[in-house]
């Protein structure tokens, strides 16, 4: 038992440095084969702001799948909220802000409609995230109507287009991480007085490094185009508040019981009803924000939009460790999945591979993470 266990926490602890690796094996490639085109910092820069979007719909994503459920109908509701906050700003002239907030409040709203089919009707999450896909791509479809509603408010094109001060993207970066790491020592201290673990190790103060390093670089690599893009800037917001909603409050640890075994859950006092609405108007509420970041990047709301993404969020999440089955997985890891897909989509274009191949290349890559994450339980079961 103890040798098992043993087993589970390495794979833990070697999983984001395999996924790190492939990542960096991924880069080369494409580096290689695009004349140097891929890891010029023009491109780089690119392709952390294409990857916010996916990044935004794979906290939901993750949020959702520990829980014990999954969320079809994201890219759905990211579409149709760029729409409508196109539609507000472009031919009503409200004002970006109260768009925007109205879009995000949007995509909560359906959010909780989900949850309320599901946590309380008692409909399947399958069938009412597949509806919910539907309608959806059908109201885009109808607020479109064949054309793309264009943005030209300067202030509203910004949030994706635009990009943070260097210095202050700087600084709240080398912050970030810095409190990242001062509590992740606190936190092992903490397990030490408490005989959880044996002691502080190498493979601790080489994750504090690792962690310092890539900051820095992408730091560097940021600065050396014109700064971080305000799509990532966002999405890094959102990966810290979410990751401490996850593991360090009592939601977090509801999330986490219910999807690890739903049953025992409701038997120790845990409502799962209200923890899962709470969840789908989470993924309801970053759809929101994905479609607003969709549609301040393209200049405009389009019928497409978002299109397939659901499938990005998926294999990014599961790509990044989080268990089907539920009850496991990390928001930082799932991020650097989305990175993962976001490469592969990056490097195709600027080989000019015609979308239906990259649909083909993501539909495998799906199925090779889900094959990889039922073994992964069959071999720690």
């Amino acid at each position: 038992m103890n040798k098992k266990n043993g087993l589970s926490d390495l794979s833990v602890i070697l999983k984001p440095l395999a996924m790190f690796l492939v990542l960096l094996v991924i880069w080369g490639i494409f580096h290689i084969v695009t004349d140097g085109t891929f890891l010029s910092v023009r491109n780089i820069s690119n392709l952390f702001r294409q990857m916010a979007v996916v990044g935004v719909l794979s906290i939901g994503m993750t949020i959702c799948l520990i829980g014990g459920n999954f969320d079809l109908s994201v890219a759905s509701i990211a579409g149709f909220t760029g729409a409508v906050c196109a539609v507000l700003v472009a031919k009503f002239s409200v004002n970006p802000l109260l768009a925007i907030g109205a879009a995000v409040l949007t995509g909560a709203l359906i959010g909780f409609w989900n949850g309320v089919w599901i946590a309380y009707a008692g409909v399947p999450a399958f069938i009412v995230t597949l509806g919910s896909q539907l309608i959806f791509k059908g109201c885009l479809l109808l607020i479109c109507n064949g054309q793309s509603i264009a943005v030209r408010d300067e202030l509203f094109l910004t949030l994706g287009q635009g990009y943070m001060p260097i210095l202050l993207g700087t600084v709240v970066c080398v912050a970030g991480a810095g409190i990242y790491i001062v509590l992740d020592i606190r936190r092992m201290k903490q397990q030490k007085k408490l005989h959880v673990i044996e002691s502080i190790g190498g493979t601790d103060i080489a994750r504090w490094a690792m962690t310092a390093v890539i900051v820095g670089v992408f730091i560097m690599a940021m600065n050396c185009y014109k700064g971080i893009p305000i799509p990532v800037f966002v999405l890094l917001l959102l990966v810290v508040g979410f990751s401490f909603l996850l593991g360090k409050t009592k939601f977090g640890r509801h999330v986490y019981a219910i999807g690890g075994n739903a049953r025992s859950a409701r038997l120790s006092g845990i409502n799962g009803a209200r923890v899962t609405l709470m969840i789908f108007s989470l993924v309801g509420m970053l759809s929101g924000i994905a479609g607003v970041l969709t549609t301040t990047r393209l200049a405009a709301a389009t019928q497409n939009a978002a299109l397939g993404m659901e499938l990005d969020a998926i294999a990014a999440s599961v790509i990044g460790g989080v268990s089907l089955a539920g009850g496991s997985g990390k928001i930082a890891n799932s991020i650097l999945g989305a990175l993962v897909m976001a490469s592969l989509t990056n490097g195709m274009s600027l080989l000019d591979i015609n979308s239906d191949i990259q649909f083909i290349v993501r539909g495998l890559i799906l199925i090779i993470a889900v094959w990889f994450d039922v073994r992964m339980r069959k071999d720690n079961g």
